[in-house]
């Protein structure tokens, strides 16, 4: 009985280090399903702009950064694409490099996961469509 005084101790040394890095993986994956759904909701929004205005890519720019606070996104974050075929569609991209809290993890990944969605939709007037 006297020599099990610090197995407890040594137990939790042995666990604690796996229970931390299990903990900052299930916040890093949080975070990430956050930071998707965010810039898919932007990318949505971004797409209803460019439809009624297709020849307004800064515009389209502006209203995906509106849309959104976290994460933070600058305007080299999304893209403004008109689709050739067919020719009255325009394509709304957003990218985002999310950083990894865990370290284990995030030195496998290289510290950043991208991600990325893209809205395609059609327009709705005759106005030409404008890349950004």
């Amino acid at each position: 009985m006297r020599g099990d005084r610090g197995a407890s101790t040594v137990e939790l040394a042995f666990v604690a280090p796996l229970l931390f890095v299990l903990a900052l993986g299930i916040v890093d994956f949080g975070r990430a399903l956050s930071y998707k759904i965010a810039i898919s909701d932007a990318a949505q929004e971004g797409l209803n702009y460019a439809s009624y205005e297709p020849d307004d890519p800064t515009g389209t720019v502006q209203r995906v950064l509106f849309s959104t606070t976290d994460p933070k996104l600058d305007a080299g974050n999304v893209s403004v694409t008109c689709l050739a075929e067919p020719g009255d569609h325009v394509a709304v991209k957003v990218d985002y490099e999310i950083e990894l809290l865990t370290p284990f993890i995030g030195e496998m990944f290289g510290g950043t996961v991208p991600i990325s969605s893209t809205a395609v939709g059609e327009t709705f007037t005759e106005a030409p469509c404008v890349e950004s």
